[in-house]
């Protein structure tokens, strides 16, 4: 049977969950190489960044829960995490060492302070970016090649198949992920045709942007 655009098909969503986000950008790195979209040192350092987005997906899963819902608790048990660790310990010294390296062992020990947020940012902006994919899941489906784009950094495609929705990463920009913020840009468009854009707060901004957009592609 032939697919009716303009009676899109409501869906019955299976949950989008923080394996399947990092499945997908894992396929979509792959399929990049794979296309011979990047070179020998392209390729090794897409499989770092893939190692960091990795740390950011399993650190948004591991404290994804309600005790950890309020934001102090969470830089609680980020501070304790990140003391503990002593790999990252050794690497800082290791670094500092290298006589090209500009900075201190003191000037890189205070940096953790910083990475800290970045952390506690990063963990919350891909809860917010979960909790969006789940709700554009169960949005109708269109013909059209409707992608949302959330920081320039994640883009998430609604897909005819479950769970309905598929993410990638924006290679190009990966350099904006230190500058993460739980309040995000988010932009939907259609294949490369900006629809709507604007400033993702919560999760009621990214729901009125997504269906403005679904109803200008209905009214055409």
């Amino acid at each position: 049977m032939a697919k009716d655009d303009k009676n899109p098909a409501v869906t019955a969503k299976e949950e989008y969950t923080f394996q399947l986000l990092l499945n997908d950008i894992q396929e979509s790195a792959l399929e990049n190489e794979e296309d011979g979209q990047s070179g020998d040192k392209a390729a090794r350092e897409r499989q770092s960044k893939l190692i960091v987005m990795q740390m950011l997906i399993d650190k948004s899963n591991e404290y994804n829960d309600y005790s950890h819902r309020d934001d102090e608790k969470l830089r609680n048990a980020i501070d304790v995490m990140v003391n503990n660790d002593v790999h990252l310990a050794g690497f800082i010294f290791f670094v500092s060492q290298n006589p090209q390296f500009d900075y201190s062992w003191n000037y890189l020990r205070k940096r953790e302070n910083s990475y800290k947020e970045f952390l506690v940012e990063g963990i919350r902006f891909l809860a917010s970016v979960l909790a969006d994919a789940n709700m554009l899941a169960g949005k109708p489906r269109t013909q059209k090649d409707v992608h949302v784009v959330m920081n320039d950094i994640i883009d998430i495609s609604l897909t005819r198949e479950k769970p309905f929705v598929k993410a990638s990463v924006l290679w190009e920009n990966f350099h904006r992920l230190a500058m993460l913020k739980r309040n995000y840009h988010l932009t939907v468009k259609c294949k490369e045709c900006i629809l709507v854009t604007g400033i993702r707060k919560v999760a009621a901004d990214a729901e009125k942007l997504i269906d403005t957009a679904l109803n200008m592609l209905g009214n055409k």
